[in-house]
C-alpha cells in the first residue's frame, strides 16, 4: 500500500508539470477548460494506458494505467495536485504566487522492494584465479610484463539497489504565469529546498500554445521549455561517493545543468464528463546528469493515452 500511494503521488505531480496551474475565476466558460471556479473542487481521473520512462541503471519505467487530478481555488489560496500556492498578484494577463510542492526528482528513486541499499555486491571484490600457478616466482615480473591476451573483466556500472537512499525533498518558491491571448502562456518557476534534502534549487520556464482543431469540441497544446538544477540538487540525487555501495572509481559529483523538453496534448470532448485524452512529453537531460555512472538513457519520455473523466 504504501508504494501504491508514493506512485499516486507521483502520477499527481506528473500531470502538474504536464498541465501546468490553471486560472482561477469566478466565471469560468465551458470553452476555457483551463479555468477553474472559485470554491469548486475538481477531481478527476485518467484511466488508459501510458509509460513514464527511468533513466537510471535499474530503474524499472512507471506503467500509468490511472492518473488522478485534484485541484481547488479560492480568491487566493490553491491546491493544484501536489502543490500549495497563495497568489498574491494578479492581473488580466499575469499572476504571481507563492507555492509549496514537493520535488519531483525523486520520482526516478522509488522502487518496489523494500530498502534502498544492498549488500555489498561479491562480484566487485578483488582477486584472481583461485588455482596455484605452476610458472616459476619471477620475483613480481609478471606484474612488469602483463598478460595483455587475457580478457579483462567489465565492471558492473551502479544501479539502483547499490545506492544510499534518496529522500522526499519540499520545495518553496514563486511561480508567474503570463497569459498572451487566448492562446498562449508563458510559466516561470524559481524554487528551493526548504527541507534541507538536497540544499538547492531549480528554475523552470514552458512555452506553450493552444490550437483549436476544425470545428471539434478539442484542443492541441504544444510545449517547450527547459528545467535548469543546480549543482547541490544534481549532485544529492544523481551523485556517487562513500555513502553509497560503489567503488571509487564511479564517484562522481553532480553540477549545474539545464534540460530542455518538448510536449504536446491532445484533448476531444466526448461529453459532459468524458474526454479523450493524449499526451506525450520528451525531457533531453542535461549533461551533467547524464555524465552520471547511475544515468542509463540521455532522455526521459512521458506518454499517456485514454479517457478522462471528471466527477
Amino acid at each position: 500500500m504504501k508504494a501504491s500511494l508514493k506512485y499516486l503521488l507521483l502520477l499527481a505531480a506528473l500531470t502538474t508539470s504536464q498541465s501546468g496551474l490553471a486560472a482561477a475565476s469566478a466565471t469560468c466558460s465551458q470553452a476555457n477548460e483551463e479555468c477553474i471556479e472559485i470554491g469548486q473542487w475538481q477531481v478527476s481521473l485518467a484511466v488508459g494506458g501510458g509509460v513514464l520512462t527511468n533513466p537510471l541503471h535499474g530503474g524499472g519505467n512507471i506503467p500509468l494505467i490511472l492518473v488522478p487530478y485534484i485541484s481547488y481555488y479560492n480568491e487566493q489560496f490553491f491546491l493544484e495536485n501536489t502543490t500549495l500556492g497563495y497568489t498574491f498578484q494578479e492581473a488580466e494577463h499575469f499572476d504571481i504566487s507563492a507555492i509549496l510542492e514537493l520535488n519531483g526528482e525523486q520520482k526516478h528513486f522509488n522502487r518496489l522492494h523494500a530498502g534502498n541499499i544492498i549488500g555489498v555486491d561479491g562480484a566487485l571484490s578483488e582477486g584472481g584465479d583461485s588455482e596455484v600457478p605452476t610458472s616459476p616466482d619471477l620475483g613480481g615480473a609478471e606484474d612488469l610484463f602483463p598478460d595483455t591476451d587475457k580478457p579483462v573483466e567489465p565492471k558492473r556500472l551502479p544501479t539502483l539497489d547499490d545506492i544510499a537512499k534518496r529522500d522526499w525533498a519540499i520545495d518553496a518558491g514563486v511561480l508567474a504565469h503570463w497569459y498572451i491571448g487566448k492562446q498562449q502562456k508563458i510559466t516561470a518557476q524559481w524554487s528551493h529546498d526548504v527541507s534541507g534534502v538536497y540544499k538547492g534549487q531549480h528554475i523552470k520556464a514552458s512555452y506553450k500554445y493552444q490550437l483549436p482543431v476544425f470545428d471539434w469540441p478539442a484542443k492541441l497544446q504544444l510545449s517547450v521549455g527547459f528545467d535548469w538544477q543546480s549543482a547541490e540538487l544534481i549532485d544529492y540525487y544523481y551523485g556517487l561517493n562513500s555513502k553509497d555501495n560503489v567503488e571509487q572509481a564511479y564517484f562522481y559529483q553532480g553540477k549545474q545543468g539545464i534540460s530542455p523538453f518538448l510536449g504536446a496534448a491532445f484533448n476531444y470532448r466526448i461529453n459532459k464528463q468524458w474526454q479523450f485524452k493524449f499526451s506525450a512529453k520528451r525531457a533531453f537531460l542535461s549533461s551533467a546528469i547524464t555524465d552520471s555512472p547511475l544515468v542509463n538513457d540521455k532522455h526521459q519520455d512521458y506518454v499517456f493515452i485514454g479517457g478522462l473523466y471528471e466527477f
